[in-house]
């Protein structure tokens, strides 16, 4: 059985190693003196020795923290792209299922390394029956190695170097964790050029590359997997598929929509053609193999069911594919766990495309969007998780910035509830939700719990860096319940419009800060300026 790159290797990493202890830095010292001994150009192609250390290493325990990126963040545009640059805010519209960039902790791994002339050399071709071939062996004389050495096959110096990397995920070092398999591909590629190993490499490097956000490294390694997996097991192979999967999945990020689809719809096709092989056939094995793998049917449906949710037009057309993201959702969360490094980066890229939609200029595909994407965020991680509650903040914002304040306010108020079963109430989180109403009263004209809510607010988020943006845009909240304190009744009519005439001046000086900072065209901006023309209005 093929590994298919760390989906189907790491859907829970709580097990990090072949008998289920966990990993041991010994990995990576095994790994980096195989990379050492092929650069010394060994004369066996096959093998390489390595001097592995005997002595016992503790093991690492298992990461206890969930994916420091939850699951997704990267460079696409967010809901509010450059609102919370820095501090404890910069994850919160690159955090769970948003986008692909930062480190990901995986829970845990299954081995099973692609298929490999190198590895399968047994007594019948006259190897030792361990990959080895014949007179490169443990065994016989004059073809041990020297005393102190250990001769390992290719296929188990590039299991130690993907284990080496593994452990650097493991560890939150993704960066370095890319290097690794890199520095392998760099070391291995010429020494053993026609060796279908390189393909698992170079999938796991596209894997981690698109993880990172990295789309266009990614598709070059995943070519180059494909390629190499096309060359050695053929073109109708169960591990193709999972090739052509892989490089869909690239496309996609690329935003090449046509080529993503022929991808996925090619994979899709050799998966289900697979599966349905009969007993006795060509591709039997084949077909054992995809259907015990499910995973990978769900995992390309739901990507073209996201191609064709990328030229939807309307709310409806977004509400029509609803049904078939959750079924494949459901079927990805049941083959590699809901904290799988796979689900996550499938969730990051319907993120994209939702934080796309919301830049259209048709509200009902912005607000079925968000609400498709709370629908799937609630089914990973349930609809009370921090995760739905920071989608449906996202919701509230958006029905706030398009006057929907009702409705904004109702969201909102769910996504607090949500969070106060994870927060005190001093979290940012809070503090950003009572901030979201803040703004809400002071469009709505209660300018009382808007000032105190926002002065709240406005001291909380000041002086944080990136965080200045949200006391920019408590202080258009006060200026606009400033305005609306004014009581015509209780001063002459020329003094009333006066301070009128001051309160917007002030409002007109708020928005042009935030704007500058943000941008005219993000949505908070025009939020503001929405309701900077309807005080306008009153004022004359």
């Amino acid at each position: 059985m093929s590994r298919r790159g760390v989906a189907m290797a790491w859907p829970l990493l709580t097990s990090l190693a072949l008998d289920g202890a966990y990993i041991r830095s010994a990995y990576t010292l095994a790994a980096t003196q195989a990379l050492c001994a092929a650069q010394a150009n060994v004369p066996a192609r096959d093998t390489i020795s390595t001097r592995v250390s005997t002595n016992p290493v503790p093991p690492l325990q298992p990461s206890c923290c969930r994916p420091a990126a939850s699951h997704s963040r990267g460079t696409e545009t967010h809901l509010l792209n450059g609102y919370f640059n820095n501090g404890p805010f910069n994850w919160l519209f690159r955090s769970q299922y948003s986008s692909p960039g930062a480190s990901w902790r995986p829970q845990g791994h299954v081995r099973g390394f692609s298929a490999s002339t190198a590895m399968n050399y047994g007594v019948a071709a006259g190897g030792d029956g361990n990959g080895n071939r014949p007179g490169t062996g443990s065994g016989g004389s004059g073809s041990g190695p020297p005393a102190g050495e250990t001769r390992i096959s290719l296929g188990e110096a590039l299991n130690q170097l993907v284990d080496a990397a593994i452990e650097k995920v493991e560890a939150g070092q993704m960066e370095e964790a890319v290097s690794l398999l890199k520095d392998g591909l760099n070391t291995f590629e010429p020494v053993f050029p026609n060796s279908p190993e390189l393909g698992e490499l170079h999938n796991q490097a596209a894997l981690l590359l698109l993880f990172q956000g990295r789309s266009e490294e990614a598709a070059y390694h995943a070519q180059a997997s494909l390629e190499t997996t096309k060359r050695h097991f053929g073109t109708r192979s169960l591990l193709t598929a999972h090739r052509l999967l892989r490089l869909g999945v690239c496309r996609f990020a690329q935003g090449k929509m046509a080529d993503a689809a022929g991808l996925l719809r090619e994979a899709l096709d050799l998966l289900d053609g697979a599966s349905t092989s009969g007993a006795g056939s060509p591709a039997a094995d084949d077909a054992a193999s995809a259907a015990s793998d499910p995973g990978s049917r769900c995992e390309a449906g739901f990507y073209l069911d996201c191609v064709a949710l990328a030229h939807v037009k309307d709310g409806g057309g977004v509400e029509a594919l609803s049904g078939s993201l959750l079924a494949n959702l459901r079927g990805m969360k049941e083959a590699y766990g809901a904290e799988s490094m796979i689900l996550s980066l499938a969730l990051s890229q319907h993120s994209r495309l939702v934080n796309g939609g919301l830049e259209q200029a048709d509200f009902l595909v912005g607000e079925a969007l968000l609400k498709q994407q709370i629908m799937l965020l609630s089914e990973v991680s349930g609809p009370h998780s921090e995760d739905a509650a920071v989608a449906r903040y996202k919701l509230a914002t958006y029905y706030y910035s398009n006057d929907m304040l009702q409705d904004a306010g109702s969201a909102v108020r769910q996504a607090a509830v949500s969070l106060r079963a994870h927060y005190p109430e001093e979290h940012d989180l809070l503090v950003l939700c009572k901030h979201r109403l803040g703004m809400i009263c002071a469009a709505q004209g209660d300018h009382r719990s808007a000032s105190q809510l926002l002065q709240a607010s406005r001291q909380h988020f000041s002086g944080e860096g990136g965080q200045s943006m949200l006391a920019k845009e408590a202080d258009i909240g006060l200026a606009m319940a400033k305005f609306r304190a004014l009581d015509a009744a209780r001063e002459p009519s020329a003094r009333c419009k006066q301070l009128r005439h001051e309160a917007l001046e002030l409002l007109r000086t708020e928005i042009e800060a935030l704007a500058t900072a943000i941008g005219h065209g993000h949505m908070l901006v025009q939020g503001a300026t929405r309701y900077y023309g309807q005080l306008s209005k009153m004022a004359r």
